[in-house]
């Protein structure tokens, strides 16, 4: 299956009620982690660099490792831009290889959004990738703690959802129901009457960010209402480091970074496959595998996707070739996700 965007693994999951996990990458292990996870429950999944990710690792060397394992998975991966809020970084994103991509103008003017966010989706479908939007603003909580009474002020109305979707054309909606990035704990609650709401109003489907926070059962909830696509990042990257630390702790002498880098990825393919299993996608893989199955060919010397919506050029660079392990996705073959 390998490559694919986001119209192939959200149009089944927006139509029969699941979601589709979206998971933070910022290195090899993560990514690693994640393709793992979904392969072992035959799920569709979404590899998700942000901005800032791609400012520390580099949009081309980033991209390479996430293709590298995409291309030869056996279920349905997106390697998806998260949080853009520069043009260009989405523009060097698709000519990297990413097959979708997500602009992130919450925090402007409604009409200043529409207008930037509607410039991404034209670059998106030009070059044969999908695009997400964002209206509403989900806070942080890096700094401080929310109230009900002020996410409320912050969410995401009905009527905004539908002018947004509609003038910008995008493929996917992240919407403000309750959620806050940054959270370490399970406490946050989302309005799923909202979710509801905005679902009847709008025609694509709808996006959960700053997951990570959100409780299990509210995420469920989240799913029946509406949502087709979770964020996940800040509990991956708990996981990850939690795992280092345990690692360190029981053996402070160890040489060899691989053995601490098996662990975390481990544990990060742990939690990847309770979210799957928790949003409804697991064995989902071959529900969007004939969609718009997506193939990499040269002509002329430049780097061309052949999708379900068409064949378009997408830069002159193809990504740098990377080293495929002889084990799967860079897994030893006894290693258990669970």
């Amino acid at each position: 299956m390998g490559l694919a965007n986001l119209n192939d693994v959200l149009k089944d999951a927006y139509a029969s009620g699941y979601a589709v996990g979206a998971f933070n990458a910022i290195n090899m292990e993560f990514v690693q982690a994640i393709v793992r996870a979904a392969e072992d429950l035959d799920a569709p999944v979404i590899v998700q660099i942000s901005q800032a990710a791609i400012d520390y690792a580099g949009v081309e060397e980033i991209s390479a490792v996430a293709r590298a394992v995409a291309e030869k998975a056996s279920v349905p991966v997106v390697i998806h831009l998260d949080h853009a809020t520069r043009l260009d970084v989405v523009e060097r994103a698709i000519r990297a290889g990413f097959t979708s991509v997500m602009f992130d103008g919450s925090s402007l003017p409604f009409e200043d959004n529409v207008k930037l966010t509607s410039t991404v989706v034209r670059m998106a479908h030009e070059a044969g990738a999908t695009a997400e939007g964002e209206i509403g603003k989900v806070p942080s909580a890096a700094k401080r703690t929310w109230t009900w009474e002020e996410l409320a002020e912050l969410m995401t109305t009905p009527e905004e959802a539908q002018e947004f979707a509609s003038r910008t054309g995008v493929d996917a909606l992240a919407v403000s129901v309750g959620s806050v990035h940054k959270m370490k704990a399970q406490q946050a609650m989302v309005d799923s009457k909202r979710i509801s709401e905005i679902k009847r109003v709008v025609g694509v489907p709808l996006v959960l960010h700053g997951s990570s926070g959100v409780t299990d059962e509210s995420l469920r909830e989240a799913v029946r209402s509406g949502i087709a696509k979770v964020n996940i990042a800040t509990a991956l990257s708990q996981d990850f480091l939690g795992a280092i630390r345990s690692q360190l702790a029981e053996d402070p002498s160890v040489s060899d970074a691989r053995v601490v880098l098996h662990s975390a990825r481990q544990a990060v393919a742990s939690s990847v496959a309770e979210k799957i299993k928790l949003l409804g996608s697991a064995r989902k893989a071959a529900a969007g595998a004939g969609r718009g199955k997506m193939e990499t060919a040269l002509k002329g010397g430049e780097a061309v996707e052949k999708r379900g919506m068409g064949t378009a050029k997408i830069g002159s660079r193809t990504p740098k070739e990377v080293a495929k392990p002889g084990s799967k996705n860079g897994f030893v073959e006894d290693e258990p996700v669970e």
